[in-house]
């Protein structure tokens, strides 16, 4: 819904940032619909075999994307879920993550069942039979359970430069946690906030490989010794059941998937990285201290996406929006013209208060609200 107003400002609100730029990606997943809008390596590098069994949003539990995946990992050659949007240049990404076993009581019980956000190099192909080795580039930040070597939770972070992989695991006390990971130029940045808890920074790298464009979004996988019993052909090809019938003909047994990954929302934004810090080297904490990091990034990266409700109008200068959603105000010089951002903000009410004065005859312009 939008409405033709004339005027040159607008009371209260901020003018648009690049922080903005990015939140038409975002879901807070209170739509079902909006599961179209999403891409999967599983069928854009035409690989076949749906590793989800559930895949749903607002459906399996109210305003959460729920993923629940079938035996697959992410390891090496091996290959598991990526749900994307792509994105070009630089880019924050942050999600609240809450992952369980499959009886839902707590932490997943098989080694190195884990959801959470992977940046990763698109790969040029459509067919398993483009596929060559080591070709696999990202970096992932996830929580659930690693290598099970406590009781507790697990963050397990990875990257992976031409299919080798090192990955480094941490303990937590939380169940559930916010996650983020930021692309600034070859640098990548993850961060974490647990419950209760403040952000903090938890790994850096410098990834120089990756292009300017990239898949960006959420990734699940679970029960590392079946998948790599299996080895990577199996996992890759394959949907991981007991009985399947492997690429030598033997049948899978054994495999035990236990993951339930809820995520509240993922928000795109992009990084307002201070004048000081533009060119400095972001993956040494020697040259920028987390403090500086957190500065930008954390909670002031954490953007809201748009409402699944249109903003509409109440009267000629109050517009009823979703307190805690973004929206934007965008202008045309004519009837018909082409949009442009006026402003971008976060509602922090339900009613906003819109400036419909009229501006000088020879200034007039058209404006709509929209959200994200």
């Amino acid at each position: 819904m939008w409405v033709a107003l004339a005027l040159l400002g607008l009371l209260g609100y901020p003018q648009r940032g690049e922080s903005q730029s990015l939140t038409g990606l975002s879901d807070e997943f209170d739509d079902a619909g909006s599961l179209a809008a999403w891409s999967r390596i599983v069928a854009a590098e035409g690989w076949g075999n749906d590793v989800l069994e559930v895949f749903d949003i607002n459906t399996t539990r109210a305003g959460h994307l729920v993923m629940v995946p079938y035996s697959s990992s992410w390891f090496a050659e091996w290959r598991g879920e990526l749900t994307y949007k792509t994105v070009t240049g630089d880019f924050v990404v942050t999600t609240h993550v809450e992952p369980r076993n499959r009886a839902g009581t707590g932490r997943p019980e098989r080694d190195y069942s884990l959801a959470g956000i992977m940046v990763r190099t698109p790969r040029a192909m459509t067919s398993p039979a483009q596929w060559t080795p080591n070709g696999q580039n990202y970096v992932f930040l996830s929580m659930g359970a690693a290598n099970r070597t406590t009781a507790l939770f697990q963050f397990e972070v990875k990257t992976t430069i031409n299919s080798v992989s090192i990955l480094d695991v941490t303990d937590t006390p939380a169940t559930r946690a916010a996650i983020q990971v930021a692309r600034i130029g070859p640098h990548i940045i993850t961060l974490r906030r647990e419950e209760g808890q403040p952000w903090v920074v938890h790994r850096r790298y410098h990834r120089a490989d990756f292009p300017e464009t990239m898949q960006a979004g959420l990734t699940v996988y679970t029960d590392w010794d079946t998948c790599f019993a299996a080895g990577y052909p199996n996992n890759n090809q394959l949907v991981l059941t007991n009985g399947a019938v492997l690429l030598n003909s033997s049948v899978l047994s054994g495999a035990v998937p236990d993951l339930v990954a809820a995520f509240d929302y993922i928000r795109y934004a992009r990084p307002m990285v201070p004048t000081e810090l533009v060119g400095a080297n972001l993956s040494d904490p020697g040259s920028v201290s987390d403090a500086q990091l957190l500065a930008f990034l954390g909670a002031a990266a954490d953007v809201p996406g748009g409402a699944a409700e249109p903003p509409f109008f109440v009267t000629d200068t109050l517009a009823g929006v979703v307190s805690q959603r973004s929206y934007r105000v965008q202008v045309a010089t004519e009837v018909g013209g082409s949009w442009s951002d006026w402003s971008a903000w976060v509602s922090t009410a339900a009613v906003v208060q819109v400036d419909t004065q009229p501006a000088a005859t020879n200034d007039v312009r058209f404006f709509r609200l929209i959200t994200p």
